[in-house]
């Protein structure tokens, strides 16, 4: 997977993770589903604008969106 597609297979696999459409998280950010599809299909950068809402409705953090699961989760297993 290169670095370009790891964002759009994020959001994909969280969305889904929790089996909803696309047309549900495009509204809840404020985007057509039309948009969303193509930032999920890496057609079209994530702006950063949306990136609150984003995290917002996924319960996620940036690490989540942005790095692959092993690293986002990497020290999830830490303990203090």
């Amino acid at each position: 997977m290169t670095v370009k597609n790891i964002t759009p297979n994020n959001l994909k696999r969280l969305r889904e993770e929790r089996g909803i459409q696309q047309k549900f998280v495009a509204e809840y950010i404020g985007v057509s589903a039309n948009y969303y599809c193509q930032i999920e299909n890496g057609r079209r950068g994530l702006s950063t604008k949306y990136l609150p809402k984003i995290r917002e409705f996924f319960g996620v953090s940036l690490d989540e969106i942005f790095f692959e699961y092993e690293i986002a989760n990497c020290d999830s297993d830490k303990t203090a």
